[in-house]
């Protein structure tokens, strides 16, 4: 790798490392940014999460003219991509947007068939030449392989997960909370992995390898067979982190202590839900349209180091 290219490489790496740690649950760091301002409607920086598209999202240091150049040349763009997704994943996405990032372009994608996951790839931009260098597409050290294992983990504990997903909903049906548009996730880099309204998966860099690598050699195995890798091989609860995010529906009413309080409860108490490691956050209806994220100054949460631990 030529000496320009690794430059771009670290120095891209920091801004987009910046902008998606600021979602909490990821491991090892308190990723909590407090907002020392609470939202309203007047306010233009924050719009409820029913109207939130990803619209607005911005990485720190991003630049929008790298957006307007890529769209000049989204048809090779998006073949390069899928491409290399293909080539070094084995694995088919779709493009779903371009973000503006520090002399290059993020690429969100997400997969087309299972194991289900959102991640995104980076193209550099060359703004005097108003070109894009699609034979230089690459990715942040690491993270696809934890995308796609996340989804991975997703499909081999289907009927765990499926419990899960029914008390979410009932959740929503009986109670004014709800989760954010899946939209969201096609138009921003905050969340990435197996995702859905309600939570995310992330893994700890070391849970999944080994099963990764043996997925990565036979990517056409089907989902029994990926079920049986995983039985067979033992995981770390505290390795798989499920972060919950819930939102109050209506706007202007602070987060119910006692809903947030029922919903620990019900986790903690519940059986058949996937092994991993529980944080939960309910914010009030609100989210902050640069970064993508709902937690502020009155966001209830549970979270590192006191997850819920399901063994």
């Amino acid at each position: 790798m030529d000496e320009e290219v690794l430059t771009l490489k670290k120095i891209t790496i920091w801004f987009i490392t910046c902008g998606v740690l600021f979602l909490g649950g990821c491991f090892n760091v308190d990723n909590t940014k407090k907002e020392t301002k609470q939202p309203n409607q007047e306010d233009e920086q924050y719009i409820s999460v029913q109207d939130y598209d990803g619209e607005g999202y911005t990485l720190r240091g991003g630049q929008d003219e790298a957006v307007d150049i890529a769209k000049q040349h989204k048809e090779k763009i998006v073949k390069a991509v899928e491409e290399f997704f293909l080539d070094n994943y084995k694995t088919e996405v779709k493009v779903n947007h371009f973000i503006g990032a520090k002399d290059a372009v993020s690429v969100t994608v997400e997969s087309v068939n299972e194991p289900f996951f959102y991640s995104y790839a980076i193209v550099p931009v060359d703004f005097k030449s108003k070109t894009v260098a699609t034979d230089r597409v690459f990715t942040l050290e690491g993270e696809v392989e934890q995308d796609i294992q996340t989804g991975l983990y997703a499909m081999a504990y289907e009927e765990e997960f499926s419990n899960l997903d029914r008390y979410l909903e009932n959740m929503k049906s009986k109670y004014p909370v709800i989760g954010r548009l899946e939209v969201t996730y096609q138009n921003t880099n905050n969340i990435r992995g197996y995702a859905t309204p309600f939570y995310f998966i992330s893994s700890a860099s070391y849970t999944l390898d080994e099963l990764y690598d043996e997925y990565i050699n036979e990517p056409s195995m089907s989902k029994s067979e990926v079920k049986k890798l995983f039985k067979r091989t033992p995981i770390d609860s505290k390795g798989i982190n499920i972060s919950i995010n819930l939102f109050m529906e209506e706007e202007n009413v602070e987060p119910n202590k006692e809903i947030f309080d029922k919903i620990i409860h019900d986790i903690e108490s519940m059986k058949d839900l996937p092994k991993a490691s529980y944080s939960i956050f309910l914010n009030d209806n609100f989210i902050n349209a640069q970064t993508g994220s709902g937690k502020k100054d009155n966001t209830l949460s549970r979270k590192s180091p006191n997850k819920i631990i399901k063994k």
